[in-house]
């Protein structure tokens, strides 16, 4: 029996039953359907999360927070900056150096903290602005994306003109350990070049100055000492991070990278999207009972075909093949129509799901949040769970169509 026979046997036979395959594909959609949607939560919310996490400079960017010296810990000098620096996976080695300060501008100011630091790592380190550009000497300056909001005068009016090309005067602000009163440690008029970039999450305010550390002497007190730096390494590229990372650490320096908490999470999303499929498979086990009444009704009501082809020497395998083609079939239409609901449910969940969550926290969801992601793996993995179930439940009712008495099937004695 050709396999063109078979299935035109099985067409005819399921146009007979049109209400009833109808209903157990329908079944079957959604049950892959829900399989979908609900794994979808996880695969969106570890695409919102992580890469948020992983935005920007954050991907190559190692934190470096002291260096084990004589079994003690010690704070990063300039050597180890250098040493740091010219190690091959290394593109560029950031320090920064802080103090508490002021910027007045035109009866307008502000507290804000002072950031000393070399702008030409910071390019190198890609460091991204809102507008402008990098500063070229050191009489110019790069600020936090918020510091114009909080210059007040006064009146406790907010600063309303343009930042960018603005001459400002920042003064450096020290403890006097005789007043025990703050005093001013240096002062010193810089242009506005550049405005950092806005940060992705809304609750970061920047207000920070950024400084070249070359005037970093001109706002310090005599023998005031400013603390170790912030200290940052930028790998060459993402695929070297862990290798960088462990380098860095069997030299025996502190440290945290991004990915450190990229595999926290990827592991916590493995797990919930293991238990969400698991769920889903459950909806789409409930599924097949329905495929497995389907298809043990259609032995009973084919019995005298069957009977008829085994008369005529059809193998055995042949009619087992036929159920298991029907089911099959049942299984690959559910799969189909499920998987384009969910792609539809998904795609409305997030466009109606942002406006919600706004109006109930009455917040904004980050930008580019995703509560529902579908990548291909899953709709793979969703389909052929779904085929597989299916053919699994008709594959007792082929045996049964199998072991069909010839005599009786012809006699209608079943």
């Amino acid at each position: 029996m050709k396999m063109a026979d078979k299935i035109r046997f099985v067409r005819q036979n399921m146009k007979k039953n049109k209400s009833r395959i109808f209903m157990t594909v329908l079944a079957t959609a959604i049950g892959c359907a829900f399989l979908i949607m609900i794994a979808s939560v996880a695969f969106g919310l570890q695409k919102s999360f992580v890469d948020e996490l992983l935005r920007d400079r954050l991907l190559t960017e190692i934190d470096l927070y002291n260096s084990m010296k004589d079994g003690e810990p010690s704070p990063i000098t300039a050597e180890d900056v250098r040493r740091i620096s010219a190690m091959e996976r290394v593109k560029a080695v950031t320090t920064h150096y802080m103090k508490s300060g002021e910027v007045e501008l035109d009866g307008f100011e502000t507290m804000t903290t002072l950031v000393f630091t070399d702008f030409e790592q910071e390019k190198a380190a890609n460091l991204e602005l809102e507008e402008g550009r990098m500063p070229e000497s050191g009489s110019e300056i790069v600020v936090g994306y918020h510091l114009a909001e909080h210059l007040k005068n006064k009146q406790g009016a907010s600063y309303s003109g343009r930042l960018l090309d603005a001459e400002v005067t920042v003064t450096g602000l020290a403890m006097d350990p005789k007043k025990n009163e703050m005093i001013e440690s240096g002062e010193a008029r810089l242009k506005v070049v550049g405005i950092l970039k806005k940060p992705a999450n809304e609750r970061n305010m920047e207000t920070h100055v950024m400084i070249a550390q070359s005037l970093m002497p001109s706002f310090l007190l005599q023998d005031e000492d400013i603390g170790s730096p912030q200290a940052k390494a930028y790998a060459a590229s993402a695929e070297v991070v862990a290798a960088l990372a462990k380098e860095l650490r069997e030299q025996g320096y502190s440290l945290y990278t991004a990915a450190d908490s990229v595999n926290q999470m990827e592991t916590i999303f493995l797990v919930m999207k293991i238990g969400l499929v698991f769920v889903g498979t459950i909806a789409v086990l409930i599924a097949s009972i329905g495929i497995y009444n389907t298809m043990t009704m259609a032995v009973t009501e084919r019995a005298q075909d069957i009977g008829i082809m085994k008369a005529v020497g059809a193998h055995p395998r042949a009619i087992r093949s036929i159920f298991l083609i029907e089911s099959s079939g049942i299984g690959v239409m559910g799969a189909l129509i499920g998987t384009v609901i969910a792609y539809g449910l998904s795609a409305a969940v997030n466009i109606a799901l942002p406006p919600i969550i706004a109006a109930a926290l009455d917040s904004k969801p980050p930008e580019g949040f995703v509560f529902s992601y579908i990548p291909l793996s899953l709709t793979l993995l969703s389909v052929g769970i779904s085929v597989g179930v299916a053919v699994l439940s008709g594959m007792r009712p082929a045996e049964r169509a199998v072991r069909i008495d010839v005599l009786r099937a012809l006699r209608r004695d079943i």
